[in-house]
């Protein structure tokens, strides 16, 4: 092939010209603001164009040169006031470095960063577990004493699923209950949203958060089911086992599980990995803060959405991933900030653990599933990119892994804040993708 050799100041003055942009020019804020999202103020988004002169290496510095131009003139098609965009390939090593460290609102890529943390800290084997324990056991069918539902943070549990475990009681031998129904949904902390949140967010892009919930606690939306949706899920199941034909004589309350109380029935979710797949793959936000909080306990005792991102950054700073500011682990939060070059190494972090297939695994794919089902459909990426999206107002984002035509690995980070027209941003971050996945460099 033809390779036009540019150098580094010819890659800004491109990307500048296609922006229609003075040199050096300073954009106006970025309207993702807090008062957008939330009411409340935001740490300021400064707008800028730069591209970081790259250390031409590898193989064929011109080729480098070429597929850099290549993908900024695509991301400059995306109508972005700011432009963050990090890719490395195997074998011709830093091919972009756009922006790659100011610190921009991530949107649902911030997942990555809670799905790679939990794979990394979680136990080998964790499972969420659901469980309705009591301190004595039944005789002819009569349990004296109190039993405890006990939450166990799964954030896929559903009411069939809430049914099964009341027939797990009927058929531990259980049909009556002398005392009362105990929930204990002390797992993680009893806010119901994450710092940062717009008040409408919950229930339109999240059900309450609670230890205790079920079918992502989206089955009701009225004030108070809002404000404390286990204890609703409780009477759902008193409800569930008098269906399944155990009496419970006495009320519902709070009451922690002591520990002299056994376990006489549960409820587990599937595998850590089959959970952050669907959580990926699909973008859940509710299951994405349910996992920070895990991520919390487990890591530092802390189960909160604060405790969480703490433990998260803990986590992968060990890694050498240095992880932005932020308070929630959806990406929702309109003071999450990630950098080009952070998304970049965490991909590049995984990709050198146990657990990068499982990861790799759980991203959406290009034209094949999730998010990314219908994008970049009969292009070279179809099928061989595996990548996290990202929606807010005024802001797009991708970042993920792909392969050239001529086979080398890629790793990339996109992301474009301030835009003007969703579907042109969307299409650019496509667009630059697939230049990649169509490189025969």
């Amino acid at each position: 092939m033809t390779v036009r050799r540019r150098t580094p100041l010819a890659l800004a003055a491109l990307a500048v010209a296609t922006l229609g942009l003075p040199a050096h020019a300073v954009l106006p804020g970025d309207p993702l603001t807090g008062d957008l999202l939330t009411g409340n103020p935001a740490p300021p988004i400064a707008a800028s164009v730069v591209i970081e002169p790259v250390a031409l290496q590898g193989e064929d510095p011109a080729a480098v040169e070429d597929l850099a131009a290549r993908v900024n003139a695509a991301l400059a098609t995306g109508t972005a006031h700011t432009i963050g965009a990090a890719v490395d390939v195997d074998g011709l090593g830093v091919v972009v470095r756009r922006d790659a460290a100011h610190a921009l609102p991530p949107a649902s890529t911030q997942k990555s960063f809670t799905a790679v943390a939990a794979l990394l800290a979680l136990p080998t084997g964790f499972r969420y577990t659901t469980e309705v324990a009591a301190r004595a056991k039944p005789a002819a069918g009569i349990l004296p004493g109190s039993i405890w539902l006990v939450a166990g943070g799964d954030p896929y549990l559903t009411r069939s699923g809430l049914r099964a475990l009341a027939h797990s009681v009927r058929a531990a031998g259980v049909t009556y209950v002398a005392a009362d129904l105990l929930l204990d949904d002390s797992r993680y902390d009893a806010r119901r949203h994450a710092d940062g949140w717009k008040s409408s967010f919950v229930p339109d892009e999240s059900g309450p958060l609670s230890a205790m919930s079920v079918d992502q606690n989206q089955w009701r939306h009225d004030s108070f089911f809002l404000s404390d949706p286990a204890q609703p899920a409780a009477q759902l199941f008193r409800d569930y086992l008098k269906a399944e034909g155990v009496t419970v004589h006495g009320v519902i309350k709070r009451m922690r599980r002591p520990a002299d109380a056994q376990p006489i029935a549960s409820r587990q979710s599937g595998p850590l990995q089959a959970v952050l797949r669907r959580t990926l793959k699909d973008s859940n936000n509710f299951a994405a803060e349910l996992v920070l909080k895990e991520i919390g306990k487990v890591v530092s005792g802390n189960p909160s959405s604060a405790g969480g991102h703490a433990a998260v950054r803990e986590v992968l700073a060990d890694r050498g991933v240095a992880a932005g500011t932020g308070s929630d682990g959806s990406g929702l939060s309109a003071y999450d900030r990630q950098t080009a070059t952070a998304q970049l190494a965490l991909l590049q972090a995984v990709d050198a653990s146990p657990s990068a297939a499982d990861f790799r695994s759980a991203l959406p794919v290009a034209c094949g599933d999730g998010t990314l089902e219908k994008r970049m459909c009969n292009t070279a990426a179809a099928g061989r990119l595996f990548a996290k999206t990202g929606t807010l107002p005024g802001v797009r984002a991708l970042a993920g892994y792909t392969t050239t035509v001529s086979g080398r690995s890629v790793w990339f980070s996109f992301q474009l804040t301030g835009i003007s027209d969703g579907l042109k941003a969307r299409n650019a971050l496509d667009a630059a993708a697939v230049v990649l996945a169509s490189a025969t460099e």
